[in-house]
């Protein structure tokens, strides 16, 4: 069933980007981190900056904690997509609700890597929507 292979593809770039996400998070001010600031003197700066809402977090534990759960929420998602589509039976049984919402998942993320984030996870998100897409024109033709 061409469908449940375009969906399995569409988790491939978020599980990548996900744990791409991972490795380039700085867990302290002074690695030099994909993700780390470009003026050491800001990460500095957000360890002794508590968040407005709380005192006992800094911006910089605040900022960690972020990316590393947007990490976290990538990956669970592309998790998702291999378990309902792990096997024909799987796919068949959950597809019809499980599709629909990775293409809505993938919606927004399409939308917030245009709107707040860079090329690659624009063109990594895109593509997975494109999958999705496709997956569930296909299901909806019974292919």
């Amino acid at each position: 069933m061409l469908s449940r292979y375009l969906y399995l593809a569409g988790a491939l770039p978020f599980l990548s980007l996900g744990a791409a996400h991972v490795i380039h998070t700085p867990i302290a001010p002074e690695e030099a981190k994909g993700l780390s600031p470009r003026d050491p003197a800001l990460a500095q700066a957000m360890t002794r900056s508590s968040v407005r809402l709380t005192a006992r977090s800094t911006v910089w534990r605040a900022w960690v904690g972020f990316n590393l759960s947007h990490s976290l929420g990538a990956i669970v998602f592309g998790l998702y997509v291999v378990i309902t589509g792990r096997n024909a039976a799987a796919y068949q049984l959950e597809a019809p609700l499980a599709v629909p919402l990775a293409c809505g998942v993938g919606i927004v993320y399409v939308y917030l890597a245009r709107k707040y984030w860079f090329s690659i996870p624009l063109a990594g998100t895109l593509l997975s929507l494109l999958l999705f897409i496709s997956a569930e024109v296909l299901l909806l033709l019974g292919r």
